[in-house]
């Protein structure tokens, strides 16, 4: 089950690639079939094998030769491992699928604020969605928390946004208004506060080595999205140990 756990996330990564090439551009990712970003050659099937494909021809295109982003492999590793882990989390359960359905989501969200510096709401409102169905399949979250978890931590940010005049983006905004019906609003509290942990270690890490600037913005949906995993995969653990430092102090 593990190993058709892990086959599955590759091929779904090698699809997340799509969606991260085309949302941005307001393509289809339905409708035209996969083709080479450079040369717009239509890629043959054998060519699309997650992570072999590339392998096989030595990360470039076969027809124009031009050299193909290593992220490809990677998202689509990645995304393997996060099935796995949410494999290893809940089991071969109905709530299972919602769940894989949100790290996919998270993963697509992060490259493309990474690159563009904007959460598109469309995967905001699949988030949503995965939300509500999350809701109604577990027991482990309740209308009410989901409620209170859509403006626990949105609200805030909404201030925060508001007095300081851009300081959060809207999308962020958005983001973590679905993230609180599908966590509920402890979790994604704790999913926030672990976000601006590391959002402040790098950027802070960043500063000192020079590649930004205190002017210069860093998307927070990738930090985000380490905060909500974190909490998910981890967070009976991080409980436990906030907990014990608590004790000591």
């Amino acid at each position: 089950m593990e190993v058709l756990i892990f086959v599955f996330g590759l091929v779904i990564g090698s699809f997340l690639n799509v969606c991260i090439y085309r949302i941005p551009l307001k393509e289809s990712i339905i409708k035209s079939p996969s083709h080479c970003t450079m040369c717009n050659e239509k890629i043959k099937p054998k060519d699309l094998i997650p992570v072999l494909s590339y392998i096989i021809l030595k990360g470039k295109c076969r027809y124009c030769k031009g050299k193909i982003s290593v992220r490809y492999p990677l998202i689509e590793i990645l995304n393997a491992f996060l099935y796995l882990f949410c494999y290893f989390r809940v089991g071969l359960d109905v709530v299972l699928f919602p769940l894989l359905g949100l790290c996919s989501v998270l993963l697509v969200m992060s490259v493309i604020d990474m690159d563009t510096k904007e959460i598109p709401n469309r995967l905001v409102l699949i988030l949503l969605v995965l939300g509500v169905v999350n809701v109604i399949i577990n027991p482990s979250i309740t209308i009410i928390k989901a409620a209170v978890g859509f403006f626990a931590v949105s609200v805030p940010m909404l201030f925060i946004a508001l007095l300081t005049g851009g300081g959060m983006g809207g999308g962020d905004i958005k983001l973590m208004a679905a993230i609180g019906v599908f966590l509920g609003w402890s979790d994604v509290l704790a999913a926030f506060f672990i976000a601006c942990f590391f959002a402040g270690l790098i950027g802070m890490l960043l500063i000192l080595v020079k590649k930004k600037t205190r002017k210069d913005m860093i998307p927070f949906g990738p930090f985000l999205a380490v905060g909500i995993l974190a909490v998910i995969f981890f967070g009976q653990d991080i409980i436990a140990w906030y907990t014990g430092i608590a004790g000591i102090l």
